[in-house]
């Protein structure tokens, strides 16, 4: 169920510049998903569970309230490894949940509660995003990072929540800014 927002909390107007989307899996997940969507990659994900850092989650549960937001199944398996793996990140659930039981919790509630649709990218789209890992080697992108842009792009937006800012050498808007 999508949350609702008041009429006096509107979020401040963020540019999508729409784009000719010609590839047809692309055009089928736009109809399915409207062009007013946002992307939340891993960092946005794991700020908004960080104690004492609310830009993110401030962000998602005030300013995307009631906003279609989408991941990739990649980003999720990406967050999961590193709540269980990487536990300096210091990320706490709702209910005190660390390490696997936070990872369980984004799984089958965060998510859920956040209304975020994950996306399975198809073969095609993958090997896309493998030619341009390729092509773009000089910027410290990850495959994830990259499956990432390459959804983003392949949506028609020039926008990610995300902390990354080797998204903006890619030509994306990272949200919520500084």
């Amino acid at each position: 169920m999508a949350k609702q927002r008041g009429p006096a909390h509107r979020a401040t107007p963020i540019a999508v510049v729409p784009q000719a989307i010609e590839d047809p899996y692309w055009q089928d997940q736009v109809r399915l998903l409207g062009r007013n969507l946002f992307f939340l990659d891993t960092g946005a994900i794991l700020g908004a569970l960080t104690p004492g850092n609310r830009r993110f989650s401030d962000f998602i549960d005030q300013t995307l309230l009631g906003e279609r937001l989408v991941t990739s199944a990649f980003v999720v398996a990406e967050t999961v490894r590193r709540i269980v793996k990487d536990k300096h990140e210091g990320q706490v659930g709702p209910g005190g949940e660390r390490g696997k039981d936070l990872a369980q919790f984004v799984t089958t509630t965060w998510l859920a509660q956040h209304s975020v649709t994950v996306l399975h990218i198809p073969e095609p789209v993958f090997e896309a995003a493998r030619g341009t890992f390729s092509a773009r080697a000089t910027i410290p992108c990850d495959l994830t990072d990259i499956i990432s842009y390459q959804i983003v792009k392949g949506l028609g937006q020039n926008r990610i929540v995300a902390d990354d800012r080797h998204f903006e050498m890619l030509g994306l808007t990272c949200l919520p800014g500084q």
